[in-house]
Formats: C-alpha cells, sequence, structure tokens
C-alpha cells in the first residue's frame, strides 16, 4: 500500500483496510522518500534551508499521520508502517514480490488519454509480481 499523502493514495489507504477487515489481513502503509540533488557536489553541505530536517523522520510521522487518520475506522486492522528510501515506484515492485496485493492511489492529471495514471502508478501496474489495485 503506497502512501504519499495525495486525497488518491488516503482512499487506497481506506480501500486496502476495508478489504483487510474483510479478509482478517494485515495492511503494510508505505512511504518512500527521495531527495533528488540540487546542487553541484562542490555545495553539498550547504544544504538549503528545506533540508535541515531528517528526511526520513519526516516521512514518518507524516505516514504516521496519514494512518492514524484512516485507521481509526479500521479498529481491528493492523497497519504496519514501513519507510523506505528511494525511488517509489521500484520499492513498490520490490515489495510486491512478497505482497498479496499492492494498492494505490492513480494520481495523473487526465489532461488527456494515458494521464490518467501518475508515473508511479503506471510502473507499478506494468511491473509488479502481484495484483494491483488502482485508487481514485
Amino acid at each position: 500500500m503506497g502512501v504519499d499523502g495525495s486525497k488518491q493514495s488516503r482512499a487506497a489507504l481506506r480501500w486496502a483496510c476495508a478489504d483487510a477487515d474483510a479478509k482478517g489481513a494485515v495492511v503494510v502503509a508505505v512511504a518512500v522518500w527521495h531527495l533528488y540533488p540540487l546542487a553541484p557536489p562542490e555545495r553539498i553541505g550547504a544544504s538549503p534551508w528545506w533540508f535541515t530536517a531528517d528526511p526520513e523522520e519526516a516521512t514518518r510521522a507524516f505516514l504516521g499521520e496519514v494512518v492514524d487518520e484512516v485507521a481509526d475506522d479500521f479498529p481491528d486492522v493492523v497497519v504496519e508502517q514501513k519507510v523506505l528510501s528511494g525511488h517509489a515506484a521500484e520499492q513498490l515492485i520490490s515489495l510486491s514480490a512478497v505482497a498479496d496485493l499492492v494498492v494505490l492511489g492513480a494520481t495523473g492529471s487526465g489532461g488527456f488519454a494515458g494521464m490518467s495514471l501518475g508515473s508511479t502508478s503506471r510502473a507499478v501496474v506494468e511491473h509488479a509480481l502481484s495484483t494491483v489495485v488502482l485508487a481514485r
């Protein structure tokens, strides 16, 4: 279950919890953080103010808030939280090897044909090793 905080990922988490409740399963909510290099190597160490927080800890806190917001409606469902670093699609595809189901929000803009999925959702749908459910 990929969580990025979007409206669609919250809907996906809600769907995953309802499904897990019906099946007696566990939900693993995953948030992936990645820092894109914004400065040449000689500038590393002179980070802008938004990098002063630990990105892993900030992601963990954010994930906890989103899970708490949804999981309160599903008291019998165990929701494990996992924070990973790297490329979101790659991490979710890797986790699909041991998952019964991957649930994601479809966050594409839908501006024209082929854009109703975001790039992460599209990559996971194309390469996952388990069933993928997309929520909107």
